[in-house]
């Protein structure tokens, strides 16, 4: 059996948010990029709506290497004149949004369906709507594209993942960096609902995930 492909991208920029159990008044962020941001991106990119089906991405394995770790802030902000759930009249709403500042990550996507991919990289290179890292104020500083030349490799996830370049944000003298890495697995020892099956719905299903550290650096 051949190897399958994966899509290297990076996800650089002064903030970052990636909800996945956000409610109300509270807006949190994972450490890393979620799934559901991820292919939100990707959707973004090929002018996807909410509420149009995104099946085709289910056979997308996704995995992340965390080359800088974020450093978690909140934005504390109020509102004015919002009317009350009851309709009782008007208050003001106090909410809290959290967001990683100065993260970089690498992101892997993996399938065997060598055209989604290249679809993929053909709208990253020219996205239909603005990209964003998680949030529309939250831009990209580095193109998603720039992790890897080529972009898609004959590789595993993991594989993929190890000897992508560094960004020149955090290139080690060595070459070489210790990271922590995040891939999807059926047993994994996390569970996140980041799973999306349709936007507009709002609909998403569990996602199990596998954490550990390893040495990583490819060339530049």
């Amino acid at each position: 059996m051949s190897q399958p492909y994966t899509l290297l991208l990076r996800l650089e920029g002064p903030m970052q948010s990636w909800g996945y159990r956000s409610r109300f008044d509270y807006r949190d962020t994972a450490l890393e990029p979620t799934r559901s941001g991820v292919i939100g991106l990707v959707c973004a990119a090929m002018g996807i709506a909410r509420g149009e089906d995104i099946s085709r991405f289910d056979a997308i394995r996704m995995g992340v290497r965390v080359d800088k770790e974020g450093r978690p802030e909140r934005d504390y902000h109020t509102a004015l004149k919002v009317i009350k759930a009851d309709g009782s009249g008007m208050g003001t709403v106090v909410s809290y949004r959290d967001y990683l500042a100065d993260a970089i990550f690498t992101v892997g996507l993996e399938t065997s369906i060598r055209s989604l991919l290249e679809d993929t990289e053909s709208a990253l290179g020219n996205p239909t709507w603005p990209l964003f890292l998680g949030r529309k104020a939250f831009c990209l500083t580095e193109h998603p594209l720039s992790a890897s030349l080529p972009a898609i490799v004959q590789a595993p996830l993991l594989e993929a993942l190890e000897g992508a370049a560094f960004s020149l944000r955090c290139k080690p003298h060595t070459g070489l960096l210790r990271c922590r890495f995040v891939l999807e697995a059926k047993d994994g020892e996390r569970t996140q609902h980041d799973w999306p099956l349709c936007f507009g719905k709002r609909q998403f299903k569990p996602r199990s995930t596998h954490t550990h550290f390893a040495t990583a650096g490819g060339p530049e």
